[in-house]
């Protein structure tokens, strides 16, 4: 094991703190060259290298990323590219088990909130500012960058941004006689009408619920439920109050439960509308449209006088390049080609979310292809740029959003009072940011 691994090594170790392994092992897998600082890189890859890239998605990203992918090793036939994706459910597991044992790819899609967990030193991935004679920066504006910086470097890129983003079916409101609703009294004046048969005005996953009832809390209360460095500021009695908001949302039918939820339900026009992030718009709002269905973006709903809104945007996703990579600069190539060549941009699409790169935006435009639900959805974000707010990573942390879920559902089926479930909740939550977040050197 090299230097640098066995640096990257000990500080995952530390944090996970479920992997015993002697650090005079050599680990198979992880023979990678390199310092500690990360050295600085070959400004041309002069030789023949094969780089490992990994992401998640749909068939449809498959699909086009591998033609990329190809397109690539023609421009670059000195670089080979070894590709490993699956579907979101299970890759965050498989992510983690890489990055604790060194063995993640060179280049990868990831999460912004993997920036916080597995880099809050900036040490966790690659300083991409080594390597930016290669990528093409000024592509993007330095607030873009920012997200990506950790501790002075640049550990990712966003390739798109992202937010929750409510879009409703217009004939089914219309079919009742109802307006579109805009605030949170109209969701449940909607409820009131629609239950008689059985129709609910809103649907959602468990994580999109969760930044819901976020909202809700901070709009309601005017205080935040996490700090900007990821700090858990509700107490028990705080979840408490999220947890009686929605069971009232249960109770009076505005929101179809989320174990009997399922975006099919929207995209054959069975319930009103679906909160979803922009970057599914297209493909579940096509769906809709197909299906003889109206799709039209809802208002953020904001209590008036709210001193916080509630809602946030964060980048969609990102790339990043390994901290420990034997061929930084092969894998700059191929992370510049992802973000900023036009054919690659072409192929892409706005599957990702409209990208941030202007050389890309610029391909788009030229082939007009800047048009769209996902692309009316990015635009009404950035018109409603003042609601909004940067999303801690620590917010959509997988774990505390199960902590919700599996609470919820202790109160909601009656197997534990209000107050039980709440202080569950609440000391699962801060467990995971105090494991998840609170690093040592």
């Amino acid at each position: 094991m090299t230097e640098a691994c066995k640096k990257s090594y000990r500080k995952r170790l530390v944090r996970a703190l479920c992997l015993i392994v002697s650090m005079s092992t050599v680990l198979t897998g992880c023979g990678f060259q390199g310092t500690p600082d990360q050295g600085t890189p070959e400004t041309a890859v002069s030789k023949h290298s094969t780089i490992s890239f990994s992401w998640w998605g749909n068939d449809e990203r498959h699909i086009y990323t591998m033609d990329g992918m190809d397109l690539f090793q023609e421009l670059n036939p000195q670089i080979t590219v070894d590709c490993s994706y699956g579907i979101w459910n299970g890759f965050e597991k498989r992510n983690k088990v890489w990055m604790e044992s060194c063995r993640e790819a060179d280049v990868m899609q990831i999460n912004y909130a993997w920036l916080t967990e597995y880099s809050d030193d900036g040490d966790g991935y690659y300083d991409l500012y080594q390597v930016a004679d290669i990528i093409d920066l000024n592509n993007f504006e330095e607030s873009d960058l920012a997200y990506g910086e950790k501790n002075g470097k640049l550990n990712a890129i966003p390739i798109a941004f992202n937010a929750s983003v409510m879009f409703l079916n217009e004939n089914i409101y219309a079919q009742y006689g109802l307006d579109i609703p805009e605030t949170w009294d109209d969701y449940f004046e909607a409820a009131s009408v629609m239950k008689k048969d059985g129709v609910y005005p809103i649907g959602m996953v468990k994580k999109q619920l969760y930044l819901l009832l976020i909202s809700w809390y901070e709009q309601s209360t005017g205080r935040r439920a996490f700090s900007r460095e990821g700090e858990l500021l509700m107490n028990s009695e705080d979840i408490a109050y999220i947890l009686e908001f929605y069971k009232r949302l249960l109770d009076e039918k505005v929101l179809i439960p989320i174990d009997q939820y399922s975006t099919s339900l929207f995209t054959k026009g069975e319930i009103g509308g679906a909160l979803f992030w922009i970057s599914d718009a297209n493909k579940y709002c096509g769906a809709l449209e197909e299906n003889g269905g109206k799709p039209i973006i809802g208002e953020y709903p904001v209590l008036e006088g709210a001193e916080l809104t509630g809602w946030y945007m964060k980048p969609a996703t990102m790339y990043a390049v390994s901290s420990v990579t034997e061929d930084p600069a092969a894998s700059a190539e191929l992370l510049n080609f992802l973000l900023n060549d036009k054919e690659m941009a072409v192929m892409q699409g706005t599957e990702k979310g409209v990208p941030v790169s202007k050389s890309a935006l610029e391909a788009l435009q030229e082939k007009n292809l800047l048009d769209g639900y996902g692309y009316d959805a990015s635009q009404k974000m950035l018109e409603d740029r003042d609601l909004m707010e940067i999303m801690v990573p620590a917010m959509e942390n997988e774990g505390i959003v199960d902590a919700l879920k599996k609470g919820a559902d202790e109160y909601l089926y009656g197997k534990s009072s209000l107050e039980a479930c709440s202080r569950d909740i609440w000391e699962a939550m801060t467990e995971i940011i105090q494991k998840t977040y609170s690093h040592q050197s």
